[in-house]
């Protein structure tokens, strides 16, 4: 379902018309009835700002949480458990976040404005008219859920591939369920115990979601709802950054660092607490992870985590405060990562200790030249690039940057950048869909964090990244779905250091952006001259 926000105020998007109607058959009317049911339209446009508060439990962290939302388009909600606490938002006009560890990010991918632009639709009720442009409703017959006779309706929209099915009872016409795909999750999710709120309507005060292939729970309780308080503006206004916990040696603006290139993979090395340790680089990681046992040795303490996802598919976390890492020369304080247990048998040659992500990373600009095998660190606040390279656009979209790709000149797209990837990849949907699945290759087995990933790396003409052409280019296809890498949404594929080493490759978090110089790596006569 296109939902406004997360929790309480799905009632801006799902709660549809008033009035019964005849024809069961109409899902229009259907939505009528519903309305009718949990107080009436009037009542529900009625309702400008919103207030809600309770308790909640993701996988196995359990806490609670407090929302504020305005129309149009405003909200901000924080969740708060044992070790973590992070917030998520809209000033109206941009889509915001801040994770545990004070990092903010404007939120610009595709999927985060076509979700921003069907949020302010919903909120004006464009889904109720029958000649809309954007949404179209239908119905799917009966059926029958938790010994209920349930509608079905179907909501599709023509601003992205989001559908939704919603399930309400035949008799009460309250919303029981709904199914929300999306190109890479399917987000099931009910609703319970409806009771009376303020603002003369009624809401479900629990709701239970299950999100699909990731097996994440997601279960909240409301405890208290308000409608219509006064909400001061600032409460919408996107987080400014603290960046005092970020510690250069001597003051400077840069440091670098040797690192190894071993099998396709950046090797730095890290310390903590005294020990130093490889860890593994890694922009497509969320949140930094280290080995469970490395935690333990050190004396550290774990706390109860959530299911992660990612290169290999799912997996149990957990969450560790570190109290200051990175290396001899740049130091972050008093960060929460992951935990993993097994991490380091995942890498034997040479170990690893850890995985270097988003968390740490995205708090600079970094450079990483293959060629040379030096990493930097520049202070974001002061980096100004003075070099002859291309600087692309590339939006965070799950903290991964992401950009547009051309392979032989006809399959494009967007792809994600993933330097903790050996090799670069297609989705198994994308290579679906363009029958590339049965092209002629050499198989070969990636070991993910949970198990073997078996593709088919083939050989293309070309691959296009801003003004570089790089010929041929070696891509590896999934042999199955079930034996794909996890992807995300709209993305075609994932970029890994088999391509990347032929690059100069600077990471501008700040500003959502990737700066490449080709190296000596790369052919000269395979990209324009400037």
């Amino acid at each position: 379902m296109f939902k406004m926000s997360h929790n309480i105020i799905f009632f801006f998007s799902l709660l549809f018309i008033s009035t019964v109607c005849a024809k069961e058959a109409d899902p229009y009317n259907i939505y009528k009835q519903y309305y009718e049911a949990i107080g009436g339209l009037d009542n529900l446009k009625a309702i400008k700002s919103s207030y809600s508060e309770g308790t909640i439990q993701v996988d196995n962290l359990k806490g609670h949480f407090k929302e504020w939302s305005e129309t149009p388009l405003r909200y901000r909600l924080e969740e708060y458990f044992n070790i973590i606490t992070h917030s998520s938002g809209d000033n109206g006009k941009n889509s915001w976040a801040e994770d545990t560890n004070g990092k903010v990010i404007v939120l610009k991918d595709k999927n985060t404005i076509q979700r921003r632009q069907l949020t302010k639709l919903l909120e004006e009720f464009n889904h109720l008219d029958r000649n809309s442009k954007y949404f179209n409703l239908s119905y799917q017959g009966k059926s029958e859920f938790n010994n209920k006779s349930v509608h079905i309706i179907k909501m599709t929209n023509t601003i992205n591939e989001d559908i939704s099915w919603l399930y309400f009872d035949s008799k009460r016409f309250l919303l029981l369920k709904d199914i929300e795909k999306q190109p890479d999750i399917e987000v099931h999710t009910t609703y319970q115990d409806y009771r009376p709120a303020d603002g003369g309507i009624m809401i479900a005060y629990r709701t239970n979601s299950e999100i699909k292939p990731r097996d994440k729970h997601r279960n909240i309780v409301i405890n208290k709802f308000e409608a219509n308080p006064k909400i001061p503006n600032s409460y919408f206004s996107t987080p400014i950054e603290n960046l005092s916990s970020i510690k250069f040696k001597d003051g400077l603006n840069v440091n670098s660092s040797p690192f190894q290139l071993v099998n396709n993979l950046i090797y730095i090395p890290i310390q903590l607490l005294g020990q130093e340790a490889l860890w593994i680089l890694d922009s497509g990681a969320s949140l930094s992870l280290i080995d469970e046992k490395y935690v333990k040795r050190l004396g550290l303490v774990t706390h109860p985590g959530i299911k992660g996802f990612g290169f290999g598919g799912n997996f149990d976390l957990s969450y560790v405060k570190l109290p200051s890492y990175g290396t001899q020369d740049t130091q972050i304080e008093n960060q929460t990562i992951y935990s993993l247990k097994g991490l380091a048998d995942n890498f034997n040659s040479p170990q690893a200790m850890g995985i270097l992500g988003y968390d740490f990373l995205s708090r600079f600009v970094v450079k990483i030249n293959y060629a040379e095998q030096i990493i930097s660190f520049y202070n974001s606040n002061n980096f100004q690039y003075q070099g002859n390279g291309t600087i692309i656009p590339a939006p965070l979209k799950y903290n991964t940057f992401t950009l547009p790709v051309t392979l032989d000149g006809q399959y494009h797209g967007q792809w994600s950048i993933d330097l903790g990837a050996y090799d670069s990849s297609l989705s198994y949907a994308y290579a679906n869909k363009h029958k590339l699945l049965h092209r002629k290759g050499e198989e070969t087995i990636s070991q993910g964090l949970s198990n073997d990933i078996v593709e088919r790396t083939v050989k293309f003409n070309s691959l296009m990244l801003g003004p570089y052409q790089i010929e041929p280019a070696f891509i590896n296809i999934p042999v199955s779905k079930e034996s794909s890498s996890s992807s995300h949404g709209d993305l075609v594929g994932n970029l890994g250091n088999s391509i990347l080493r032929n690059f100069i490759l600077y990471l501008d978090y700040q500003n959502q952006q990737l700066i490449l110089e080709p190296n000596i790596n790369l052919d000269k006569t395979t990209y324009p001259q400037p």
